[in-house]
């Protein structure tokens, strides 16, 4: 019984360190109506973009400014953030910059 406690409480914690962080406002301007969306994940994770999700995100916040909503604007940069010590990286922060539209009102 302990036996398997233990492989469950280890697929659970493992599990938790499979998805990748929520994507968050990293940054932006309201005055150059752009927002810059960021995750990060790690070597053990396999990212999905949920592009609707990012869209959603960025016009709300472009929404908050008095925009009327979100564009994509560019390609999204990928940044390693950790690195092993022999040089390897092993965890990455994705941003991607969104354009605001419509008149500020």
């Amino acid at each position: 019984m302990k036996k398997v406690f233990g492989i469950v409480a280890t697929a659970a914690l493992l599990g938790a360190c499979v998805a990748p962080s929520p994507v968050q406002v990293g940054g932006g301007s309201k005055e150059s109506g752009q927002v810059v969306l960021d995750f990060q994940y790690n070597v053990m994770q396999q990212p999905t973009i949920n592009v609707r999700q990012g869209i959603q995100t960025a016009a709300g916040k472009c929404q908050s400014w008095g925009y009327v909503g979100a564009i994509p604007s560019g390609k999204p940069a990928t940044t390693c953030t950790t690195k092993t010590d022999g040089g390897d990286c092993i965890a990455w922060r994705v941003s991607s910059t969104f354009q605001c539209t419509g008149a500020v009102q």
